[in-house]
């Protein structure tokens, strides 16, 4: 059953504007999803928020509270291979090696603060491929 509301949460956070929250019944922790699409313009990589108030924002903020359920999607929209990492939270997304492939990773901050997600492949990072993540207090 779980697993079936957590899909749901998923597949609404696809189709609708982003941030998605809801709450998961069996923990009652807030699930806030993001989705990012890759971007490459003239040689420098991005990622570009979809639906929301990250709606077309470049390596938008993303803003959630400390134990949210975070998940971000990142969907390959260049073809050019990706990552989205979280380092200060363990996290790295699976590789996006085509056009419209996709992955999502999901992670509880577990820590308030400023922190910077990117892309680790190929110094995209400094090619601009860098957004931050606030985490506020609940």
């Amino acid at each position: 059953m779980r697993a079936q509301i957590v899909w749901l949460i998923s597949l609404i956070a696809m189709f609708s504007s982003t941030p998605v929250e809801a709450v998961t019944p069996s923990t009652g922790r807030t699930v806030v999803s993001f989705t990012l699409k890759t971007e490459m313009t003239d040689g420098h990589f991005s990622f570009r928020g979809v639906g929301g108030e990250i709606d077309g924002k470049v390596n938008p903020v993303l803003s959630v509270k400390e134990w949210d359920v975070v998940e971000v999607t990142l969907i390959n929209n260049d073809g050019v291979n990706h990552h989205v990492a979280f380092p200060d939270f363990f996290i790295t997304s699976h590789e996006v090696m085509e056009k419209g492939t996709k992955t999502t990773v999901t992670f509880v901050p577990f820590k308030t603060g400023g922190f910077i997600y990117y892309c680790v492949l190929n110094k995209h990072r400094d090619r601009g491929m860098e957004g931050k993540l606030v985490v506020s207090t609940k």
